[in-house]
């Protein structure tokens, strides 16, 4: 996977702010921003999968950016 292969989601329900995943990230994909994780540099994500595993609450979750690009092909044409 290149770089930019990986699409990071933080589910702000379950994020409680307390910076794990930015202190993990060896890229800095996170900012902090109104005490939730905010993944602002998502083409820096290499899909170590560092930030998930340090998150206490489960909030993150990485998803292979090809898994969104064959059903926004799939659905266009249907």
């Amino acid at each position: 996977m290149t770089s930019a292969g990986y699409r990071v989601s933080v589910d702000h329900s379950k994020c409680t702010g307390c910076a794990q995943c930015y202190a993990a990230c060896p890229n800095k994909v996170f900012v902090i921003e109104n005490k939730k994780a905010v993944p602002v540099y998502q083409e820096k994500c290499v899909g170590c999968r560092s930030c998930v595993v340090r998150c206490p609450s489960g909030a993150i979750t990485l998803t292979p950016r090809d898994v969104y690009s064959f059903f926004a092909r799939f659905y266009s044409k249907h």
